[in-house]
């Protein structure tokens, strides 16, 4: 098969993996916020209790970020051949 033809296995891997990364960030995002407001909610009753979603929220919003990250990577690293200009740019 031609490197660019339409039934490659490249496309299939660059969207798999946005949709993949877009899963793991967005149900990491919905942790952070849940955790978020457990940190704010214990934050008063008991400080020390607090530190613990303090600490997960932002370690679901790192690894969000991380998956987001590496889906701009691959989905930047597995486009087609030959088309190295930027979007937009001009010609």
């Amino acid at each position: 098969m031609p490197e660019g033809s339409p039934l490659g296995i490249r496309s299939p891997l660059r969207y798999g993996g946005v949709l993949v990364g877009g899963f793991v960030a967005g149900s990491r995002v919905v942790s952070a916020i849940d955790n978020w407001r457990e940190w704010h909610r214990w934050a008063v009753l008991d400080p020390s209790g607090a530190e613990l979603y303090r600490t997960n929220f932002w370690f679901d919003l790192a690894t969000a970020g991380v998956a987001i990250g590496l889906a701009a990577l691959g989905y930047l690293l597995l486009r087609p051949r030959g088309q190295a200009s930027a979007p937009g740019g001009a010609a």
